[in-house]
């Protein structure tokens, strides 16, 4: 079991520690694919082994992400060692249902194994925290976003909740945020992070220097 994670980006990355690369970041897989792939490359000067997992995906209203083992994905190879400079594909295979009503979302994350390498993966050592988490999902046909804004009051303060009442995950990156009432319109100056809001998930954002005099929001993304 993991623990959960407080992530309000679509995906971490911790390069400095990772001394590795991995392309591409995310991969969203139709039903009707069986299988994606990963691009993983050893950025060191000495061997380096890695384990591979895959795991569920679930984001809390509060932001925080719950990560959990699951058998709907396969990934190959799991274990790996590569010399300097050298590149190796990950296979990532599906295996869910076909009929799904709405996007699944996974992670899968790439550790760093803190050993000392020899020419075969049976070695012992202590995994590190993992250091690179890609997303995966898997999107039934025609699926959409439909993302939903309120101002509510929550825990005393104003937040913005996030309703995405669609099948597949929105990403907002660079957003503001205008602010309504039934006389007039400001835009927020506060600062807003960039945030996932998977399939049927909502989310919640804490508003500052603002009262309750407005009754509703609009997300400007340009």
């Amino acid at each position: 079991m993991f623990n959960k994670f407080l992530l309000l980006s679509y995906f971490i990355a911790l390069p400095a520690l990772a001394n590795f690369n991995i392309s591409p970041i995310s991969i969203s897989l139709s039903v009707g694919e069986k299988s994606g792939s990963y691009t993983l490359e050893n950025l060191s000067q000495r061997k380096a082994a890695y384990q591979i997992q895959a795991v569920t995906r679930e984001i809390f209203s509060n932001g925080e992400e719950n990560l959990q083992e699951t058998k709907l994905i396969r990934v190959f190879p799991s274990k790996i060692i590569l010399s300097p400079g050298q590149k190796k594909r990950i296979k990532v295979i599906y295996l869910g249902k076909k009929n799904i009503a709405k996007e699944q979302s996974f992670r899968v994350l790439f550790n760093s194994l803190d050993l000392d390498v020899s020419d075969s993966l049976k070695t012992t050592g202590v995994i590190t925290k993992y250091n690179f988490a890609t997303t995966f999902y898997v999107t039934p046909k025609d699926a959409e976003a439909d993302l939903n804004t309120h101002i509510v009051k929550k825990n005393n303060r104003y937040q913005l909740q996030l309703k995405n009442r669609g099948s597949k995950h929105i990403i907002l990156r660079n957003w503001k945020l205008d602010l309504v009432n039934n006389q007039a319109k400001q835009r927020y100056s506060g600062d807003l992070p960039d945030v996932n809001i998977l399939a049927g998930n909502e989310l919640y954002i804490p508003l500052t220097g603002i009262s309750g005099q407005y009754q509703t929001a609009n997300i400007v993304t340009q």
